[in-house]
């Protein structure tokens, strides 16, 4: 039995308590780990149709560009961490930590069911739809996410950096009437700019850490504006397809409609495709229909200005060949953005009899 009172206060006291949450930390992680995906899972029903909500990512956002702030600046580097001893985080740290994942969680959650909208299965853009879930689940790993923030710094701003345009690339054209191009163009700025404290106050800014960030910067840049093709240009998605043999076009009303499949001697020598476009507010936009028959591409449609309002817009194309008679086969309808992001797709296959 030791004779020192202070020892054997701090044993009975609140070293207790931490000898205790040392213990039994893991488990309650990753207990709670199952919670957050669970509370997740409810999120993206909840935010489904839910555009009004979505200003309220700014929110959101601001708490976890100050928690990040709070965070990167509180932790110390330790040096029991680098010889693979971690030591257990104290209460204000695990508070801070466990808001900034709480707040990075409920926001990629929030914005999966309206990138999913505009996402189509099988096209380039489902890299960034499969990505944003990638995130999300990552950040319900309490215990790796935790580790993850603590020990990088350059990671834990650029997952802020991407969580941040995800976010902003929704709610600019819902908040303005800005065309979803040059909503991701502006959504990639203020992503960096916001970005740059959390790297002034987090990173030690040695030779090698600043080539990793420039060059992260540079390569998120290039992709967001190279490759617009990988984001959904949310928040425009297709609502729905309807193949005719023609259409009025007073009224835009389809003709004698077919669902899945139609015989040449139903279609008068014409496919006529009209699709309704969802839109919650006025979306600018410019848009273009490729047709393809039996995988080649036959027709790619001039591209239409459009000022999408708060019920969307309906566009309509015709394949009429004047060649040759209309050819049996299966005709899939792609339709696209001016910078070439997809975001709707119908197919019919055309029989002989």
């Amino acid at each position: 039995m030791s004779d020192n009172p202070l020892e054997s206060k701090d044993q009975s006291g609140g070293g207790g308590f931490r000898a205790f949450w040392s213990r039994h930390r893991h488990l309650f992680w990753t207990l709670h780990s199952l919670w957050a995906l669970a509370t997740g899972v409810f999120v993206v029903w909840l935010a489904r149709e839910r555009y009004a909500f979505v200003p309220w990512v700014v929110l959101f956002l601001a708490l976890t560009w100050a928690s990040t702030m709070f965070f990167g600046r509180r932790i110390p580097d330790s040096p029991r961490e680098e010889e693979g001893s971690p030591r257990v985080p104290g209460l204000g740290e695990e508070a801070t930590s466990y808001l900034t994942r709480t707040m990075y969680q409920e926001t990629l959650f929030f914005l999966l069911p309206f990138y999913a909208y505009s996402t189509v299965v099988g096209s380039v853009n489902m890299v960034f739809l499969l990505g944003l879930g990638a995130l999300a689940f990552v950040s319900c790993l309490d215990l790796v996410f935790d580790r993850w923030l603590r020990t990088s710094p350059v990671a834990s701003v650029a997952f802020f950096a991407i969580v941040a345009f995800a976010a902003l690339n929704l709610l600019l054209p819902i908040l303005m009437p800005l065309a979803p191009i040059w909503s991701t163009r502006i959504a990639v700025v203020a992503a960096i700019v916001s970005a740059v404290p959390l790297a002034a106050g987090s990173i030690s800014w040695t030779t090698g850490v600043k080539a990793r960030v420039g060059g992260a910067a540079l390569v998120f840049v290039a992709v967001a504006l190279g490759f617009p093709q990988l984001v959904p240009p949310v928040p425009l998605r297709l609502d729905s397809a309807t193949f005719s043999r023609d259409i009025e076009r007073s009224t835009l009303e389809p003709i004698q409609t077919f669902t899945g499949r139609a015989r040449l001697t139903d279609l008068d020598g014409a496919v006529v495709v009209l699709m309704e476009v969802f839109a919650p507010t006025v979306v600018p936009t410019r848009v273009a229909m490729v047709w393809e028959r039996n995988g080649t591409v036959i027709r790619e449609s001039r591209e239409i200005e459009i000022l999408a309002h708060d019920l969307g817009f309906r566009v309509w194309d015709a394949w009429r060949p004047t060649d040759a008679p209309l050819e049996a086969g299966e005709y899939e309808v792609v339709l696209r953005t001016a910078a070439g992001r997809m975001f709707g797709r119908a197919s019919i296959e055309v029989l002989d009899s």
